[in-house]
């Protein structure tokens, strides 16, 4: 093609129609330019394209993690009520029975449970190796930053504390009392866990007022998660919405 051009060109210039090289070396000019121009839209047209793939893929990627961590968030704040109910219920016990019974070894048993949330962030990590303005819905890309980098670890920093409580005050307690059993095949226990307590040291338990204040304590840290359990609860389903309908919208 381009030898053809030339000859043209030649022929035009040894016919000495030099008027008509000049418009037709322009022409050729423009075409190129023309040309150029196609090329390097037809390139960003392809970017483009890849860029709304990828923005896709982790999107889908980000609601996967997303719908995982609402699971546990959500059976975080069943063990949670668990952990109430186990403190009315150990509470009772001492206050208006005298001998110890599998109902009371279960209830503090349940009292030894500390959930832990691990958010999956593979999708979030793989947005921050790449570039979040990959995300080009701005309001959609302020909410998931905030979800990962401020509310995640706000979260994390309440269960932190209750953790530290739990290993300094409840743990030594317990442990005074009760002997620890894991058995999954228990059928008398919650989730394997089975505590025995003999007569003696329930009648010691009962005597002892501080015990009763630990139980208060504890419903207390388990407010405070439980506050923010649920605030992370609405957000991450809200979050989970916002991205499917980004993904309808594409």
């Amino acid at each position: 093609m381009i030898k053809f051009f030339r000859k043209i060109r030649q022929n035009l210039f040894m016919q000495n129609k030099t008027g008509k090289y000049f418009k037709y070396a322009i022409g050729e000019i423009v075409l190129v330019v023309i040309g150029i121009l196609i090329a390097l839209q037809v390139n960003y047209l392809n970017e483009q394209r890849k860029e709304n793939n990828f923005e896709i893929e982790i999107l889908k990627q980000i609601q996967i993690n997303l719908q995982t961590d609402l699971i546990e968030i959500r059976e975080d704040l069943e063990v949670i009520d668990f952990v109430n109910k186990a403190c009315v219920d150990v509470k009772n016990h001492i206050l208006n029975l005298d001998q110890p019974s599998d109902s009371l070894s279960i209830s503090a048993a349940i009292l030894r449970a500390t959930p832990h949330f691990s958010p999956i962030t593979s999708g979030y990590n793989l947005l921050q190796n790449r570039s979040v303005g990959i995300i080009k819905n701005d309001s959609l890309r302020d909410a998931i930053i905030y979800q990962y980098d401020m509310l995640y670890p706000y979260y994390k920093t309440y269960e932190e504390e209750r953790g530290r409580f739990h290993a300094l005050h409840s743990e030594p307690q317990l442990i005074e009392y009760f002997s620890m059993n894991y058995n999954v095949n228990q059928p008398l226990s919650f989730r394997g866990l089975f505590f025995e307590i003999s007569k003696e040291d329930y009648q010691r338990l009962r005597e002892d007022l501080k015990f009763l204040k630990l139980l208060k304590a504890i419903t207390f840290e388990n407010s405070l998660i439980q506050s923010r359990g649920k605030r992370v609860e609405k957000n991450t389903l809200d979050l989970i919405n916002k991205i499917n309908v980004e993904l309808n919208s594409k």
